[in-house]
């Protein structure tokens, strides 16, 4: 239903409204207190305010988008799923009121010494933005009381909620890591009774919202239902996150990292249920349903892979590693990949963003990003062995290689929509016979490939690098085998598609496999008596054999 059709319907009109405004002066609320402190004797351990104002005030901006928009029911569900994590937000934040000290909350307060903090007025400010937000979600549930269009009933309704339960899992761990003694890094599970219990509504807030949206049979609360769920998974792990880069003597932990990837898949699950609707060969025919178009999918493509790239790049930047004395950890030579990876990822992002190529590049961006999670699989095992042996944690840098995953992925998901509804959309037309010249190219890549990844890249004393057969470390050849497994599938898709799109194909096979010409040239500082050995060679062959293949079927495709 749209805006128009809701003006018709004054009591929904006005509970939506009336919802709105709730959520949003509660949202203001929540922002609010901890800039004005939410204790007396101690300070946030960095300057928090900014972020969670940013996330507090975030849900009803969004809300406020799609009702202005024509789109109220989507703002409803949106606002309905806010309401549900704000009751365990609310106890949490009852937990500090009643002992801050029992709590850890470095965003909010730090204790330095062992003298019991006091509560201040920010930390009723905080309460009470929670109740406004909880009533505006209570009223906008049920989409204000109107019926439901059930005219898209609901697909992959369990995956939604699987996705969701890993966050459920990822909030029942702790929240951070801590060397501090005056900061104990106390989950749920260690909290007073109170604080255990907003935890565990907080941790069953994420699949109970979650099934609720995904089993709806209206299109409008699953979208916004689920969009809800991943803006308020977002306020509670952010904060936990970012305290574990910045702060001094904390440091990440799991549980966070883990919801935080699933609230940022979750909002690419109607776009996968809507992907599949179309490979089925299912069209949309209610305007309402109807995808994003094209265009608007290659520039949203475009910004996550910006975004992705731009991540990898800060995790070469920053560092990968913090002693645990706290002193500077040396640099890794094995994020130097990172500085090749990342930046092709985003060039093919930024040519996304131009409608007169994005089609055409589209099939590069599969291979680079599995460019960049081999390099980002080089850099994390010597990142986790330190961690293993208790003489480092991860740093910053770590961190934001990680989180450039799930955003890579989710560029992915939309250039995948957009090239399927391409193909429903356009006349494919006739390939045409590929030239033996091309052909063969092809087929000398991919057997070059197959031994660039199934033989060593370098040797030295007592070391031999890391293949597809797993040896001393099996992450990492399962990570190779996966390339491998990816660049294969990327040549058949090259060989039947149009001239250009498979010349960009081949061009993002390159980049893959050219990850494995370029260890031995930036990580071999990291092996005493580093020497090239058969896998250098080859993968330079086949990148040689890509390129020239690439260029045959660009040639082809300007005539």
């Amino acid at each position: 239903m749209t805006r128009t059709e809701l003006e018709n319907q004054t009591p929904a009109a006005t509970r939506l409204r009336t919802s709105w405004g709730l959520a949003a002066a509660g949202s203001l609320l929540l922002a609010a207190g901890p800039l004005l402190g939410v204790v007396d004797g101690a300070e946030p351990a960095f300057t928090s305010w900014p972020l969670l104002a940013l996330l507090a005030l975030l849900p009803p901006v969004v809300a406020g988008v799609l009702l202005f928009r024509g789109r109220p029911f989507v703002a409803a569900g949106l606002l309905a799923a806010a309401g549900v994590f704000a009751v365990g937000r609310l106890l949490s934040d009852l937990q500090v009121a009643l002992d801050p000290m029992a709590v850890a909350r470095p965003e909010l307060f730090r204790p330095s010494t062992l003298i019991a903090v006091t509560p201040s007025a920010g930390v009723w400010l905080l309460i009470a933005g929670h109740v406004l937000v909880i009533a505006g979600g209570a009223l906008s549930a049920g989409r204000a009381g109107m019926p439901a269009d059930e005219s898209e009933p609901p697909t992959l309704v369990a995956l939604p909620v699987i996705i969701a339960a890993v966050a459920s899992i990822g909030l029942l761990g702790k929240p951070f890591l801590s060397t501090d003694p005056f900061q104990l890094d106390r989950g749920p599970w260690d909290l007073p009774v109170l604080g255990l219990t907003g935890g565990l509504l907080l941790a069953i807030a994420a699949p109970l919202a979650t099934a609720l949206a995904a089993s709806s049979p209206d299109p409008d609360t699953r979208e916004g239902g689920i969009l809800g769920v991943a803006l308020a998974l977002l306020a509670v792990v952010l904060p936990p996150l970012v305290t574990g880069t910045v702060a001094a003597g904390l440091t990440i932990s799991a549980g966070p990292l883990l919801a935080l990837v699933a609230a940022l898949v979750l909002p690419a699950v109607p776009l996968l249920a809507r992907l599949v609707r179309l490979l089925l060969g299912k069209r949309d025919e209610n305007r309402d349903l109807a995808l994003p178009s094209i265009r608007r999918m290659h520039v949203t493509a475009g910004v996550l892979a910006v975004l992705s790239a731009a991540a990898m790049l800060g995790g070469a930047l920053l560092p990968q590693l913090v002693l645990t004395t706290g002193g500077a950890a040396p640099g890794l030579s094995s994020a130097n990949l990172l500085w090749v990876a990342g930046p092709a990822f985003g060039v093919l992002g930024l040519l996304l963003l131009v409608p007169s190529v994005a089609s055409t590049v589209r099939p590069a961006l599969y291979s680079a990003y599995f460019a960049m999670q081999l390099a980002a699989a080089s850099a994390t095992d010597p990142v986790l062995d330190a961690s293993r042996l208790g003489i480092a944690q991860p740093g910053a840098g770590f961190w934001l290689m990680v989180a450039e995953l799930p955003i890579g992925l989710l560029a992915l998901v939309c250039a995948s929509l957009a090239g399927a509804v391409e193909r429903e959309n356009e006349d494919t037309g006739e390939r045409g016979q590929m030239p033996l010249t091309e052909l063969g190219a092809v087929l000398l890549a991919g057997f070059f490939a197959l031994g660039a990844f199934a033989l060593p890249t370098l040797r030295g004393d007592r070391y031999e690098g890391a293949t597809v057969v797993p040896d001393g470390d099996p992450a990492l050849s399962w990570s190779l085998l996966i390339s491998l497994v990816v660049l294969i599938i990327g040549l058949v898709v090259a060989l039947r598609s149009r001239p250009a799109r498979g010349a960009a194909g081949l061009v993002g096979a390159a980049v893959l496999v050219g990850m494995r010409a370029l260890e031995l040239p930036l990580t071999g500082d990291r092996v005493e008596g580093a020497v090239a050995a058969s896998g250098t060679w080859l993968a330079l062959a086949s990148v040689a054999a890509l390129l020239l293949a690439a260029g045959l079927m660009g040639a082809r495709a300007t005539r």
